[in-house]
């Protein structure tokens, strides 16, 4: 062999135990929490004016509707600061999983920070136990016509039933 052996003869020879390891580490390339594709996304949705997402807006016009009390609990919510008061408006149907109705201005209940993550954790029929079910009930129903036909896996069985026995459109 050569003086300067290719990569694979100096494998071979680390394998045989000829030859040491050589203790020189890859160097490490930081990985991007946002992908390239998805930056792109983000920058297309962004309004030319004001540089908000939709979604952004959609917060912004539900605090103004935002009354001064949670919906279930009665808990006083905040509804001056944008970063605190989106985390009182709940989504009734995730944004995540029900994309046609993310932005729909009837999917969200205001409640308290620390009840909006117990909703988000709930079943539907833990749900159908709330106080403030009736209002969430109504409001499904009447989101019904715009929700994808893919995401009614998501959507409450008990109000499914409801409006086929009623047939209320």
């Amino acid at each position: 062999m050569s003086d300067n052996p290719s990569y694979f003869d100096r494998l071979k020879l680390i394998k045989l135990g000829l030859m040491d390891k050589e203790a020189v580490p890859k160097p490490k390339k930081r990985i991007s929490p946002i992908s390239e594709k998805k930056k792109k996304e983000l920058k297309e949705a962004k309004d030319v004016v004001t540089g908000e997402t939709e979604l952004v807006k959609w917060f912004k016009l539900q605090m103004r509707m935002m009354p001064q009390y949670c919906e279930e609990t009665g808990l006083k919510l905040e509804t001056g600061i944008y970063k605190y008061a989106i985390m009182s408006i709940c989504h009734i149907l995730p944004k995540a999983t029900c994309k046609s109705v993310a932005l729909h201005p009837l999917n969200r209940m205001f409640f308290n920070v620390d009840f909006h993550h117990k909703f988000d954790a709930m079943s539907w029929e833990e749900r159908e136990k709330l106080g403030c079910w009736i209002v969430i009930q109504e409001r499904l129903i009447m989101m019904w016509p715009d929700l994808d036909p893919s995401e009614y896996r998501h959507f409450p069985q008990s109000v499914r039933e409801y409006i086929e026995k009623n047939e209320p459109f």
